[in-house]
């Protein structure tokens, strides 16, 4: 009776797992023959530019040849939804809608055996198919990441995460689907949750799964009287930046992006005195001294330049970079793909728990 189950199960899922597999397997053979080419002209151009002075005509060819890099990303990033939508959704609440669950709970099928065959081999089969889409990807995209040098900025549509991502969407589906018993809004709450999901992993969890490192200028360096000023990096130029921000003595953030402020502007209102008010920090100490024709924006004199600084240096401003390091990519990837996994996994037994218990 369970090979009937299987069977059955994958009666249903075959013709939505051809056409993917159909379509992936397009895509592959297009990476396939494209991949190589992209990468030798990378090795052998690209790489070498620098030596000939010609890195930006070489970069915007490079980059009109990897047209596809930006299609490929956004495939990735919808994939593994597309599957808990379509996929996942409809797993249950379209047999419950239809009532034909009953027909096999009365041929000898328990409720278990029938939602664990259902949810694994519809869950195996969307890991299988963005495992291999995420493989192809990362590997066709790695001379276009290795341009950009910023691997951070592709997390999510590289290596093992999207994996994770889909196993997540499809168990987040069949569970909502139990629950609701109706498909369409099943897709609906199951778009919502994840695409919540992935912003509230993205943008609180994932910087914090390790504790950043800082970068510490204890002087803030003042610029001209107006302008932008990031006077600090992190260590590797591929490092996280997940924040800049310039403090008082007392701690409070004031300015963030290396200057004073939202936007990173570094200003000053002066009087025709000399008095002046540092934005958004308070009213200089000293006097600014005035140069004929009075204060223009532009590059200061040595002495304005100097009154600036003591002004800047009396509120005791320090500007702290928080990072995390390129080195740690890796330790997120597995941290955050196991992270979903989890709750795939509790999301499934969930699902198991409510077809057996609450479902009449």
């Amino acid at each position: 009776m369970g090979g009937v189950v299987t069977w059955l199960a994958w009666r249903q899922l075959r013709f939505p797992a051809f056409v993917a597999v159909g379509i992936l397997v397009a895509l592959v053979v297009e990476l396939a023959l494209t991949g190589p080419h992209l990468l030798h002209v990378y090795d052998t151009v690209v790489r070498t530019c620098a030596r000939h002075g010609d890195c930006s005509s070489v970069t915007a060819s490079f980059q009109h040849l990897a047209a596809l890099s930006h299609p490929l990303s956004t495939l990735v990033t919808v994939v593994p939804i597309l599957l808990g939508v379509f996929w996942g959704a409809p797993l249950v609440a379209r047999e419950m809608e239809s009532g034909t669950y009953r027909l096999a709970w009365t041929q000898g099928v328990t409720r278990v055996r029938w939602i664990v065959v259902r949810l694994a081999l519809v869950v195996a089969v969307a890991v299988v198919i963005t495992a291999v889409l995420s493989v192809a990807t990362t590997w066709w995209q790695s001379p276009v990441d290795r341009l950009n040098n910023s691997p951070f900025n592709s997390f999510e549509t590289r290596d093992l995460v999207p994996v994770a991502y889909a196993a997540f969407a499809v168990a987040l589906g069949a569970l909502l689907g139990a629950i609701l018993r109706r498909t369409v809004l099943a897709m609906a709450a199951t778009l919502a949750i994840f695409a919540g999901v992935r912003v509230a992993v993205g943008q609180w969890i994932r910087p914090r799964l390790f504790a950043p490192l800082d970068v510490v200028n204890a002087r803030f360096i003042a610029p001209s009287l107006t302008g932008t000023q990031v006077s600090i990096r992190p260590p590797s130029a591929n490092d996280w930046v997940l924040s800049n921000d310039v403090v008082n003595a007392s701690g409070r953030v004031i300015g963030q992006n290396g200057g004073i402020g939202p936007n990173g502007s570094f200003g000053l209102n002066v009087s025709n005195n000399g008095s002046a008010i540092l934005h958004g920090v308070g009213h200089c100490p000293n006097r600014l001294p005035i140069p004929p024709g009075g204060v223009r924006s532009g590059n200061p004199s040595p002495a304005t330049q100097a009154a600036i600084q003591h002004c800047v240096d009396s509120f005791h401003l320090r500007q702290v970079l928080t990072y995390q390091p390129a080195s740690r990519y890796w330790p997120l990837q597995w941290s955050e793909a196991a992270i979903f996994l989890v709750l795939a996994i509790a999301l499934g037994a969930g699902c198991v728990w409510w077809v057996r218990r609450r479902l009449t």
